[in-house]
């Protein structure tokens, strides 16, 4: 990465939290390896689990998935020194490893980042959220206004990323982010249909000179979708050719 798009990196890290941000965590600007990716999933916000255990304590030991202003022994964000930026963007970059305890959530996702062609595990994809703070309580809980003050903060954030990192597919994982994604890159849609109870579209759009597809599906995989994993696959499988044949048409 280069010195300007560090740069960057470290100054979101250093923003200043707001009063619904997890205790003592840091916003995840992405989850693996981002600077090798082309392409990039993209959700809501981060869970609040990403940093606590399901009865509200910080992660720690082998199961933390982010460094922590605890972890890295900072006082606060502001704080943040070069080197304790660094060790947070290093540890963002390794969140896929093999040894790291992902989040259950990623699990189907994964499936049909595998049918695209892509891999999180590879480094060929990695994940992007419209706001980058997770949350407690969860986002669907929060004061509307709240909601509304983070999401226009934190999503002009995500359009740098889109705009700074190589980025060729972009995949939304409901119709909630498939519809700010779309308004963000003013895209056009190029195709739509169904599968099972899944409702997906394709759409293209250019961004910084190159082409960009993005794909996207009405509800989150973690909801009854009428996909087992080999579906999920297949839905990742679809979504890719379809993009090709709008290409190629």
């Amino acid at each position: 990465m280069n010195a300007d798009v560090v740069s960057k990196l470290h100054d979101r890290l250093r923003w200043q939290s707001v009063p619904t941000t997890v205790p003592g965590s840091l916003p995840v600007l992405f989850f693996g390896d981002l600077p090798q990716a082309s392409v990039a999933t993209i959700g809501l916000n981060p869970s609040r689990q990403e940093y606590l255990s399901r009865k509200g304590v910080e992660l720690d030991g082998n199961l933390r998935r982010f460094e922590t202003l605890g972890s890295l022994d900072a006082p606060d964000r502001a704080s943040l020194t070069a080197a304790q930026a660094g060790t947070a963007i290093e540890t963002m970059r390794g969140y896929f490893s093999p040894s790291k305890p992902v989040y259950s959530w990623f699990r189907a996702l994964a499936r049909v980042v595998e049918g695209f062609g892509a891999s999180f595990t590879e480094g060929s994809a990695a994940h992007l959220d419209l706001v980058q703070e997770a949350t407690n309580p969860v986002w669907s809980k929060l004061d509307q206004d709240m909601a509304k003050e983070l999401f226009e903060r934190d999503v002009q954030f995500l359009r740098w990323q889109i705009e700074a990192f190589d980025l060729r597919t972009l995949i939304c994982t409901s119709k909630t982010v498939m519809d700010h994604v779309q308004r963000l890159v003013s895209a056009r849609v190029v195709g739509e249909g169904t599968l099972a109870r899944v409702r997906w579209t394709v759409a293209s759009a250019r961004v910084q000179g190159r082409s960009m597809q993005i794909a996207g599906w009405n509800i989150p995989l973690v909801r009854p979708t009428g996909l087992n994993a080999a579906g999920q696959v297949r839905l990742g499988t679809l979504l890719r050719d379809r993009l090709e044949s709008s290409e190629a048409a």
